[in-house]
């Protein structure tokens, strides 16, 4: 679901005003946050953070069970679900 973070991107810039921003961004992250997504940037904060409080995770599973599949799967649903049914509705092939 990572499409989502991206699909807010999309949406601000498609919007002309802030007001349209501001609408473009919030449902989509909302959406996210909601259903407990997991974000690479955000976890590339939390994760550390964690284990710098003590957290019993190690920084080889961190990257490993965590930052890769989520690095992995923000492109493939940036591209895929993104850019590619964006480029499918307004691009021109030439």
């Amino acid at each position: 679901c990572n499409w989502m973070v991206c699909m807010a991107v999309f949406l601000s810039e498609a919007a002309r005003d802030l007001g349209g921003k501001m609408v473009g961004i919030w449902f989509p992250i909302s959406a996210f946050v909601a259903m407990g997504m997991e974000h690479s940037v955000a976890n590339m904060f939390l994760l550390p953070a964690g284990i710098l409080a003590g957290a019993p995770v190690t920084v080889v599973k961190m990257v490993c069970k965590n930052w890769i599949p989520v690095i992995i799967g923000n492109a493939i649903a940036g591209v895929i679900c993104v850019a590619a049914s964006y480029s499918y509705a307004f691009g021109r092939l030439s």
